[in-house]
């Protein structure tokens, strides 16, 4: 049946509502407040047909003052046992590929025959018979440069034997295929940017052998991706704190997808922070009723602190210095686009000082566009990005410095990406993730920043802990179960409605101690860095700015959390 799906069919199946509305549930798919009422049109940027399955299209959403590409390549079955390898035939396996379908019924003409058929359509990066295809089918491969794609796979930038065999590895896969097993699986639980999988490849001949893995990765925003050269840039400073990239796949030109080192980890950065703060909080305040004075000295709160964090404290210790040889080895000075400058600070100030000026009025014109009864219409809040505005004018104007160095970073430095491995009581890290901060257009991701917007996406993560760990004691332990209350709401009252505030005052000693967390963990972090507070502060405030317009357009409820880390810049003040 896939002989008769040509493009113009796929243009009508796209432009469908229930397509449209598949679209608008995959996480990866930006905008969803903007198109949610479906008023948008589909164009097919590339089309082409592989392994007489695949459908390896890029599609372009329009609407009058908007547009967006996407890498989209779809896997059509009619039985799903059909595209399946051995290892794939579980019930999970199954359930996630019928998960990630779009079904529809359709009329076709075939030789003056009226038929309706179903067309499965399924995101082809959960099925291991894409990646095969794309990576191990010479057949196919050979057919590229008529596609316009190209298959790259690098050796030459390597070094260590470790790495040229595992980039070999990938060659002598793709040459002889069927000596070897295959295997994929989902890594996260879904990007907003990008896919995830874990390749592992192992020698038939070798069974017992452990696999080598890789990371694929499919970017989904149909753009120039920064990501392959930054990655190559660190290579060439020999930063082993990384993962390597060992090839990409081009659609006209553009990296579409990335086959990555999979990096030896244990967890992610912010699972030891929020482990250890969620089992403090729980065993401190076990019992809401009781007395809490012994709290109000400082000592007896550091000195929970320490028994309780010791990991947190540690690697929080350790990370400045990993963050500090990151930047280094991020620029070459030899090269233009990665070298070090030094601006002027009033005009670089002015325009970023513009940009969130700017950044704060379409916030508030998108509040004002809302019910006067919607949570965030509040005049409390409102206020806060009124005086916002005033700091950051005054921080513009008092900024003493003439000249700021500005270079390459890595722009979206939160805990989930930094990974961590432990042997014995020896931590290693590792940055993953060098697409650039995803709420920026790709003109502002090739720019250069200072050094202080990485800091203050990890600051801004420790806050997002912070409250979240909150809302999660309310949620267990205050909301009470015969009422219909809202943590979130309970939250606001603790900060903005001092009459309505929870009675009991068990809050505010919490509240206490996570302060004194997250000042403790911020003097770890920055310690012998050097950092420019009025810096850190910019970057920290857009980068709530940031997170407020992701929660206003996909979580309302929980635009607290960004609304109360603005609200402390503002107290502090």
């Amino acid at each position: 049946m896939i002989n008769y799906i040509e493009k113009n069919l796929f243009q009508g199946v796209c432009n469908s509502n229930e397509f449209k509305g598949w679209l608008l549930s995959r996480r990866w798919f930006g905008d969803k407040s903007s198109l949610f009422n479906l008023d948008f049109t589909i164009n097919i940027g590339y089309f082409e047909i592989i392994a007489e399955r695949i459908l390896l299209t890029v599609i372009e959403i329009k609407t009058s003052d908007y547009s967006k590409a996407y890498f989209l390549p779809l896997i059509h079955y009619e039985k799903i046992e059909e595209i399946l390898e051995p290892s794939e035939k579980t019930r999970e396996v199954i359930i996630r590929l019928t998960e990630n379908t779009f079904s529809k019924k359709i009329a076709l003409s075939i030789e003056k025959d009226h038929k309706v058929i179903t067309l499965n359509l399924l995101e082809a990066e959960f099925c291991l018979f894409f990646w095969k295809k794309m990576l191990f089918d010479t057949n196919i491969s050979e057919q590229f440069p008529s596609m316009n794609l190209e298959l790259s796979l690098y050796t030459k930038q390597f070094e260590d034997e470790d790495n040229m065999k595992k980039v070999q590895n990938l060659i002598e896969a793709g040459l002889y295929p069927e000596r070897y097993e295959f295997s994929t699986s989902l890594l996260g639980k879904g990007n907003t940017t990008n896919t995830l999988f874990l390749l592992n490849i192992t020698k038939k001949k070798f069974p017992k052998e452990l696999p080598i893995s890789y990371v694929l990765k499919s970017y989904k925003d149909y753009t120039v991706n920064i990501e392959p050269s930054t990655l190559f840039n660190l290579v060439k400073n020999k930063f082993p704190n990384a993962p390597k990239i060992y090839g990409t796949i081009k659609v006209n030109n553009k990296e579409s997808i990335g086959i990555i080192e999979s990096v030896p980890n244990i967890a992610n950065f912010g699972d030891i922070l929020w482990n250890e703060l969620n089992v403090m909080i729980k065993n401190v305040f076990k019992d809401i009723n009781r007395d809490f004075s012994h709290l109000n000295e400082s000592s007896n709160v550091s000195k929970i602190i320490k028994e309780y964090c010791g990991e947190t404290i540690k690697v929080s210790s350790e990370i400045g210095e990993y963050i500090k040889n990151l930047h280094k080895s991020l620029v070459l000075p030899d090269k233009n686009e990665f070298s070090i400058e030094l601006v002027d600070s009033s005009i670089y100030l002015k325009s970023y000082t513009d940009k969130l000026n700017s950044m704060i009025s379409k916030l508030q014109g998108h509040m004002t566009q809302q019910p006067e009864s919607a949570f965030f219409n509040l005049p409390k809040i409102s206020s806060i990005l009124i005086d916002i505005k005033d700091i950051i004018e005054r921080y513009r104007s008092e900024f003493e410095k003439p000249k700021i160095e500005i270079q390459p970073v890595h722009q979206d430095l939160h805990l989930e990406q930094i990974l961590y491995t432990k042997i014995g009581n020896q931590y290693n890290f590792y940055f993953i993730d060098f697409e650039g901060d995803p709420m920026l257009p790709l003109e502002e991701k090739q720019e250069k920043f200072p050094v202080e917007k990485d800091l203050a996406s990890l600051l801004r993560a420790l806050s997002y802990i912070k409250f979240n760990t909150l809302l999660k004691f309310i949620e267990d332990k205050i909301v009470r179960k015969d009422k219909y209350e809202v943590p979130e709401e309970i939250l606001y009252n603790l900060f903005f409605r001092r009459a309505a505030r929870p009675i009991n005052k068990v809050l505010d000693e919490i509240l206490h101690m996570l302060n004194a967390w997250e000042s403790k963990l911020i003097g770890k972090i920055l310690k012998n860095l050097n950092m420019s507070y009025v810096l850190i502060t910019y970057f920290y405030i857009q980068r709530a700015l940031h997170e407020l317009t992701y929660e206003l357009l996909y979580r309302p409820n929980k635009i607290i959390v960004p609304v109360l880390g603005l609200k402390e810049i503002v107290e502090k003040e």
